[in-house]
């Protein structure tokens, strides 16, 4: 019975990973690469010209109102590249970007104000992540809650951005800090 129950759950994963592919399909017109999974559709809205490479996720299923990424016209993603708009949080991807492998853009942290409850059991506090038009995001590049990146401005591989950087520069390292005007 054990491996009825494993086999059946198996089979309805597979069975909602489809669908969601399907959705991801009928509202771009594409097909996703391997390996990647796509969350609450309904709340993400995807430019033309968008690519997206093999083992990427995009989440945004957690049903709450302002849960939303928008991805506008020409953006790029390599590969296993992670955005997550879950627990409230909004992600915006502006025109002409390209985004690096391994990058992780994440809309909100957990909370742990209280030092008697586990950190797992507290929540979330949902955050804005507003990235320019034609900006680059290096490899390995992380964006915390509650930044924003300016048109035409870089971010090298590697990065750990946790303040604004503005627009027409390069910003490297951990936290980001901007080296150099564009």
């Amino acid at each position: 019975m054990k491996y009825i129950r494993y086999f059946v759950g198996k089979f309805i994963n597979s069975c909602k990973q489809l669908y969601g592919d399907y959705l991801y399909f009928e509202r771009t017109g594409t097909l996703l690469p391997k390996n990647c999974i796509v969350k609450g559709i309904k709340n993400i809205q995807i430019g033309k010209g968008f690519t997206i490479g093999t083992g990427c996720k995009l989440y945004a299923q957690d049903g709450q109102n302002n849960t939303e990424i928008i991805i506008e016209d020409r953006v790029s993603l390599n590969y296993d590249v992670s955005i997550n708009a879950d627990c409230g949080g909004k992600i915006t991807i502006g025109k002409d970007t390209i985004i690096g492998p391994g990058t992780v853009i994440r809309a909100s942290n957990h909370r742990f104000d209280n030092i008697n409850v586990p950190i797992r059991d507290q929540g979330h506090v949902p955050g804005i992540i507003k990235i320019g038009n034609n900006v680059w995001l290096g490899a390995g590049v992380i964006l915390l809650p509650n930044i924003s990146i300016g048109n035409n401005t870089i971010i090298g591989a590697g990065s750990v951005v946790t303040k604004d950087i503005p627009e027409n520069v390069i910003a490297v390292g951990v936290p980001a800090a901007v080296i150099k005007s564009r």
